[in-house]
């Protein structure tokens, strides 16, 4: 994961408070993947703010097709699904 000219001594750094038990959770899976608890940390970090890119983008898009329609999309059901998965995701349910 090292970039070509990184030094791990001058990069940024932050300390970050853990829930009991996260930090042996990390360590164990840093051992299965072979690789530093900071890796293992990294590319969560990665993954979730790249997730939230995606779900931004795709939520933007459902709402768009959502507010070109002539009906509300509550008024139609074959829209309903559509719907209900927007309201998941916008509440944190899905």
């Amino acid at each position: 994961m090292q970039k070509p000219g990184y030094n791990s001594r001058t990069a940024e750094k932050f300390v970050i408070r853990l829930p009991d038990g996260m930090r042996k959770a990390i360590e164990d899976l840093a051992v299965a993947n072979r690789s530093s608890m900071n890796t293992e940390m990294v590319l969560a970090l990665e993954a979730h703010l790249e997730n939230q890119t995606r779900q931004k983008l795709l939520l933007d898009a459902l709402q768009a097709q959502v507010s070109d329609a002539k009906l509300p999309a509550r008024e139609r059901p074959q829209q309903q699904a559509e719907v209900d998965y927007i309201d998941g995701l916008k509440s944190g349910n899905l």
